[in-house]
């Protein structure tokens, strides 16, 4: 009896939880949604290494060399990118799909080196968020305002590796 008693709580807090968790990620989804859809642009860029994991990087004569910013005075610093692409409806769509997509994975990975490489860019009006990732040690920082986006599972980082390769953005990609 009581383990009969002791399934049925679990069902019962599974089948009450369940439907919280699934509204849980389509509130995030849609948040992210609104967020793409209202900027002007959106534009995924290959870039060199930015301040970030650290400030400064040592030359071969001990010299300390700072990096640069990957945002300056709230626009992408140009002299940073090596390649540059504007999305299209379609091509925001597609990108949606990966980054809104509920996890499916248990494990989620994040941390490690972090010298990121690629970003994903929004511009609205005069404001720029961003997500600077490093598919080296699946890791990224987000601007403030892109702060509710959850850690990556596998396949989402391998969706989005794809999607930057297939866009013609691989700067760094096969140098790990």
């Amino acid at each position: 009896m009581r383990n009969i008693m002791k399934q049925v709580s679990i069902l019962l807090l599974a089948f009450l939880l369940v439907p919280i968790l699934i509204f849980s990620q389509l509130d995030n989804a849609n948040w992210l949604i609104r967020k793409f859809k209202s900027a002007d642009t959106i534009l995924l860029i290959s870039h060199k290494v930015v301040a970030g994991a650290t400030d400064v990087y040592v030359d071969s004569k001990g010299n300390q060399i700072p990096l640069p910013k990957l945002i300056i005075k709230g626009k992408v610093n140009q002299d940073i990118i090596t390649e540059k692409l504007s999305l299209n409806s379609n091509q925001i769509d597609t990108l949606l799909q990966i980054l809104k997509r509920p996890d499916l994975d248990s494990v989620v990975s994040q941390g490690g080196c972090f010298v990121p490489r690629q970003s994903i860019i929004l511009i609205k009006k005069n404001r720029t968020s961003y997500i600077d990732i490093c598919f080296h040690c699946e890791s990224y920082v987000t601007s403030k305002d892109l702060n509710k986006i959850p850690p990556f599972d596998n396949r989402r980082w391998t969706e989005l590796e794809i999607y930057f390769r297939n866009h013609g953005l691989t700067y760094e990609l096969d140098n790990r």
